[in-house]
């Protein structure tokens, strides 16, 4: 969808200054030949089942047989409903609007956008990160007591508590707007395009979101790594 931050599961967007803005086209200038497009859309529904179904399998496996629910294992759950999650809600409805270049699924459905699949992104970084924690933890210090299934579930719901909080403003911002002859879905932050709002947003996400769980596991993944390699 066209929305003013460079997130990773969006679409590059377009930035539409002016709602006045003379010698608006009426062509897609993205259009492709219908074959093409067929051959997308063959592409995307395979990625969306492959995903969606794989990751509830994995979820089901599980939840549903009790020697598996290990701490690493709840946090690979989470993970797994992250990505399932991307997949269902925001693979096909990007792929449409791409294909268009129109929004046709109305302001509730864009603040979703804007906010669960943001979450999950936020999410699956975050469960990441707590995976290599965990083994970091298991393996350099294998002595010392592990997280209990209580506190594993405690974490993981930090995990999602930050990440809604971190998506919230792109949703609460979200706005659908009608540019002749088509209508976008946009996170419009107040202020000029590139404001101290969406600045301050844009750096937080990045220090908390990049910087950090790449921080996080490039050491502890380092200290394994040399660990494994002295014995």
């Amino acid at each position: 969808m066209d929305t003013l931050d460079p997130m990773p599961s969006l679409i590059s967007t377009i930035s539409f200054e002016d709602a006045d803005e003379e010698n608006e086209t009426t062509t897609n200038m993205f259009a492709q030949p219908g074959w093409q497009v067929a051959l997308w859309a063959i592409a995307y529904s395979l990625i969306v089942v492959v995903s969606v179904i794989g990751n509830v399998t994995v979820i089901w496996i599980i939840l549903a047989h009790k020697r598996m629910r290990t701490v690493t294992n709840y946090f690979i759950v989470s993970l797994a409903f992250s990505d399932a999650s991307m997949a269902a809600f925001n693979t096909v409805f990007n792929f449409v609007y791409a294909l268009h270049n129109d929004w046709y699924f109305g302001l509730g459905y864009c603040r979703f956008q804007n906010f669960f699949p943001i979450t999950a992104i936020f999410a699956s970084i975050y469960s990441m990160t707590a995976i290599a924690v965990d083994r970091y933890i298991a393996i350099i210090h294998p002595l010392k007591p592990r997280l209990s299934s209580t506190t594993t579930k405690v974490v993981i719901g930090m995990i999602w508590t930050v990440a809604f909080s971190l998506a919230f403003p792109q949703c609460f911002y979200s706005q659908t707007k009608f540019y002749s002859p088509r209508t976008v879905c946009l996170v419009d932050w107040p202020g000029d395009y590139g404001g101290k709002h969406q600045l301050s947003y844009q750096i937080a996400v990045i220090i908390l979101i990049y910087l950090l769980p790449l921080l996080v596991m490039l050491v502890t993944y380092s200290l394994v790594g040399f660990v494994a390699v002295g014995q």
